[in-house]
């Protein structure tokens, strides 16, 4: 379980195309909505999507945020809503009916010059929860959806039933990661596909951080203790707890790599922030 330090290769003609075609509709854009994911304000940002927002109403979504530390989300709520070009922020849950009406409000009122049909861009990482959002909004599943990047695979206006145009687009990473980490990072809540990298690597050091920053969860989740144990000896216990073994007794830690990641993605080991506010 080495550290993976050459992570991936992983930028596929699909987002260059899908970025060209978003530069051509811009100019049919009123409100750009950022989605985010809450446990990630950090490394789940685009820095290619600012130069969508130019002149635009700018909307920042934190999704998922019933997946992210409570205390965590309030923090980031606030340190979002003082950047410069941000016109609105809102912490996110598309299964959540309150959120989606407040969200609609919310969008009616990013409207200075009183269109009477708004156009958003939904743009965002992949694997954020855009397609999940847009169904929310308009009661309907009419975006494919799934716990994985790449579902969307082309882009396609769709209306709410309050008048609101939605352009919903595939999910588009960006060409270099400066710090390694971020991929890392987005390879926890699968925003990269889990294909391209060493699942033990990957799933040791989500393992080293949930067990430094949110122990108790760890604990609970897989009946363990960690006192006195380091990272080899957490994975042995928790392959034990689950009875991940081969033949001959020996502990399967593929298989336990995946429950973790899994387990992490789905939000079974409780409310996690990775990308803590330090303000």
């Amino acid at each position: 379980m080495d550290k993976n330090t050459d992570i991936i290769q992983w930028f596929p003609g699909h987002m260059a195309k899908a970025e060209r075609q978003i530069k051509e509709k811009l100019k049919l854009i009123d409100i750009v909505v950022e989605v985010l994911d809450a446990r990630l304000p950090v490394a789940s940002k685009n820095p290619d999507i600012d130069q969508y927002t130019a002149n635009k109403q700018h909307l920042v979504l934190l999704n998922k945020s019933d997946l992210a530390d409570p205390s965590q989300n309030e923090a980031w709520l606030k340190h979002l809503k003082a950047q410069p070009g941000v016109d609105g922020v809102m912490l996110y849950n598309a299964y959540d009916r309150k959120k989606k009406d407040a969200l609609v409000a919310l969008i009616k009122s990013l409207n200075p010059k009183g269109k009477k049909q708004l156009k958003c861009l939904l743009c965002g990482i992949p694997n954020v929860g855009k397609s999940t959002i847009i169904n929310s909004l308009i009661g309907k599943k009419k975006a494919q959806i799934g716990n994985k990047p790449g579902v969307t695979k082309g882009q396609q206006w769709l209306t709410t039933p309050d008048g609101i145009m939605l352009l919903d687009t595939p999910g588009i990473l960006w060409p270099k990661f400066e710090d390694q980490q971020v991929g890392v990072h987005l390879a926890w809540i699968g925003s990269i596909k889990d294909t391209i990298f060493e699942k033990e690597n990957i799933a040791a050091d989500l393992l080293k951080f949930l067990t430094a920053h949110y122990p108790g969860n760890v604990e609970a989740l897989y009946k363990i203790a960690l006192a006195d144990k380091g990272l080899p000896e957490v994975f042995d216990a928790i392959a034990q707890s689950r009875g991940l073994l081969l033949r001959g007794g020996e502990f399967d830690y593929l298989r336990c790599s995946e429950l973790i990641l899994n387990d992490f993605k789905n939000g079974k080991v409780g409310q996690i922030t990775i990308d803590q506010c330090e303000s």
